[in-house]
């Protein structure tokens, strides 16, 4: 991955401490949180593989500046939900934010991650999710970081017997951001659905996997990947899904779609389905193409403008995804303020 990564326009700057993170709605029966620590951590090795590059995670762990280790109690419904929110607020921040969140048997959550704001800077991240038996966890993630930052995102995780963990990564900033997300289905019934979506502009660029490991009987995954690219832009879509022996009646899948909204655009998908198990189902899809003409020529029929006509198409095919946000406060601003301003400019 990180061969695809232009490392001579990344800026890294000077090692700094961070303070700037603002938490919201933390104080509900069930949950604990803590700074993370070498103490905490060394409870959460792992021999998995994860990661944008091994590179990426050796920095994070051993100079991190940030980051929580949240825990849900067993049997806990969190009615809110816990938003982190990561303000960028120097001219060129350094984060990197290492969050551990453990979810106990039978217990529901929904996390939030909102990195914001801030013209320069460099992030780099690990998120840790232990969903264990009966769980479900929803997890957002947003990266709405300044036009000069450089993202970089390493995510692990593991779901636990009949547990239910939903992801959303919504990637709308940053000249250059790349994640992954490596999921284990290592016990049976554990179930994982990603629904995410992106937007690039100008001539910002984008890494994005999704591996999903099933190892455990009657495991199901879906990925659903939606996003847009204009000026000349560029996205990179991985999607990996590797069904092992003794996987027996697992069910997964994964989509890409892609709005081409200029020709300079640039949209790639690499998907890859591995199966070493019988009596399974497994399909991948992606595709990319131009706004279809005769549905814009209709729309700006109606008074639009073409600006304002390829925001109305490119909103009808993110907001399905962003609608799942479950903070009404951010899904305002990325509705009606971010991808308005990146469409129309």
């Amino acid at each position: 991955m990180l061969k695809r990564i232009p490392w001579e326009e990344i800026q890294k700057p000077a090692y700094k401490e961070y303070n700037a993170v603002e938490i919201k709605d933390v104080e509900q029966e069930g949950i604990s949180v803590e700074r993370i620590d070498a103490n905490i951590l060394k409870n959460f090795t792992t021999d998995k593989a994860y990661g944008i590059d091994p590179k990426l995670t050796e920095e994070v762990e051993k100079h991190y500046n940030a980051g929580f280790y949240i825990k849900i109690s067993s049997g806990k419904e969190i009615k809110k939900p816990v938003v982190f929110d990561y303000i960028a607020n120097l001219q060129n921040d350094l984060l990197l934010d290492y969050n551990v969140i453990e979810v106990e048997p039978y217990s529901k959550v929904t996390v939030v991650f909102d990195y914001n704001s801030g013209e320069k800077g460099f992030k780099n991240g690990i998120t840790r999710l232990i969903a264990k038996e009966g769980s479900t966890v929803n997890i957002v993630k947003i990266q709405r970081l300044g036009d000069d930052f450089s993202d970089f995102d390493n995510c692990l995780v593991e779901v636990g017997e009949k547990a239910t963990v939903n992801w959303s990564n919504v990637v709308i900033g940053a000249h250059i951001s790349a994640f992954d997300v490596s999921v284990y289905l290592s016990e049976e019934g554990g179930s994982f659905t990603a629904k995410s979506v992106f937007l690039g502009v100008d001539s910002q660029k984008y890494d994005m996997s999704y591996k999903v490991y099933h190892y455990a009987p009657k495991t199901t995954s879906s990925v659903d990947l939606k996003g847009a690219l204009k000026g000349s832009a560029k996205a990179t879509f991985i999607g990996n899904i590797d069904i092992k022996k003794g996987a027996k009646k697992a069910k997964a899948e994964e989509n890409e779609t892609v709005l081409l909204l200029d020709k300079t655009v640039r949209s790639i998908a690499i998907p890859a389905l591995y199966c070493a198990e019988e009596d399974v189902q497994a399909n991948h899809s992606a595709s990319a193409g131009q706004l279809d003409e005769n549905k814009l020529y209709y729309v700006m029929s109606r008074g639009f403008s073409l600006e304002e006509a390829r925001l109305l198409m490119v909103q009808a095919v993110l907001n399905p995804v962003i609608d799942l946000i479950p903070y009404d406060p951010i899904r305002e601003i990325i509705l009606r303020g971010y991808i308005g301003r990146r469409i129309i400019k």
